[in-house]
């Protein structure tokens, strides 16, 4: 069995940017195992970062993805022949670890899909986003940006769940629909079409209590600036780049300890995602939590997949089934 890969000639801005290469099957050492891969995630989060600001990327390097897989061959104490595996393997068919950032597939974790969304690390990113980070209150308003994507729609859901009030932001009608027709969001507003101060000034003429940012930029910088923020808001910050929180305190005209401007570390809630598992799969179990995915069959069709996904133009959790 040879394996296929998606690797890297250049920083993507178009499909052959990146390329479709047949290699031969790794070789296993002890120590460590091999994966065939069930499921990738195209995460546009992680391909900005990985692919700019660590120095990526190079050429022939992998393209980052995380993913399921099932373990075919091991020479490991814990994952075992038939495992199944999610890990940081690349946007590859065959996958070798030695076990590091990788962990057993959690049996309520069903379909193993919901892994790299609902129940992964969006899921997590949300969940410790809102309620421990910016301490989500019942009764409080939530505005959530590109919340038809896997954190966004999960944050303005756990937002409803915990008792609050959430509106989402998002890019087109048919995402604005699916927010409040099935994430449930009290409202979403399309930021292509409407006038985004305004509408929010009449949805939530109280004020904004906490902002979870996915998208940084121009449209965080017209939330900060738009006056609706309420007196001790909160902005979680999971956006690509981290804004400066003191440049955007000045910018809104926010007095010293008026605004807080937290950054998002998923990293730093790893030891916790027992929690948040208990949690979000009793959510999921009983029909509480909507989940979008947007899937392409093969590696083939993955160059392109990644290209719509950092464009934003995808409508859903962007996967790969190889």
């Amino acid at each position: 069995m040879r394996n296929l890969q998606v690797k890297i000639r250049r920083p993507p801005s178009q499909a052959a940017d990146l390329e479709l290469v047949e290699t031969e099957r790794p070789a296993l050492t002890n120590g460590a195992f091999l994966t065939r891969a069930l499921w990738l995630a195209v995460d546009p989060f992680r391909c900005a970062t990985d692919l700019t600001t660590r120095g990526l990327p190079r050429p022939g390097d992998v393209v980052p993805a995380h993913g399921v897989g099932e373990v075919i061959e091991s020479r490991h104490d814990v994952f075992d022949v038939g495992s199944l595996v999610v890990l940081d393997c690349g946007l590859q068919q065959l996958c070798v670890s030695e076990g590091h950032h990788a962990r057993l597939l959690h049996p309520g974790q069903t379909p193993a899909s919901t892994a790299l969304g609902v129940l992964g690390a969006p899921g997590m990113a949300a969940y410790f986003g809102l309620l421990h980070l910016a301490r989500l209150r019942p009764g409080e308003t939530v505005l959530v940006s590109a919340a038809a994507n896997a954190a966004g729609a999960m944050a303005g859901q756990i937002a409803m769940l915990k008792g609050a009030r959430a509106i989402g932001i998002a890019g087109t009608r048919e995402k604005c629909e699916w927010v409040t027709r099935h994430a449930r969001l009290a409202a979403c507003i399309n930021e292509a079409t409407e006038d985004l101060p305004a509408r929010l000034r009449r949805l939530a003429p109280e004020g904004v209590d906490i902002c979870f940012d996915n998208v940084g930029g121009e449209l965080l910088e017209t939330i900060v600036c738009s006056g609706v923020l309420a007196r001790g808001a909160r902005i979680v910050q999971n956006s690509v780049s981290a804004a400066d929180p003191d440049a955007l305190r000045d910018r809104g005209g926010y007095a010293p300890g008026s605004l807080q401007v937290l950054r998002l570390e998923p990293a730093e809630y790893e030891h916790r995602r027992g929690e948040f598992l208990r949690e979000a799969i009793a959510w999921y179990g009983a029909g509480r939590i909507a989940t979008k995915d947007h899937v392409v069959e093969g590696l083939a069709n993955a160059p392109a997949h990644v290209l719509l996904a950092l464009q934003g133009k995808n409508f859903g959790r962007p996967l790969v089934r190889p």
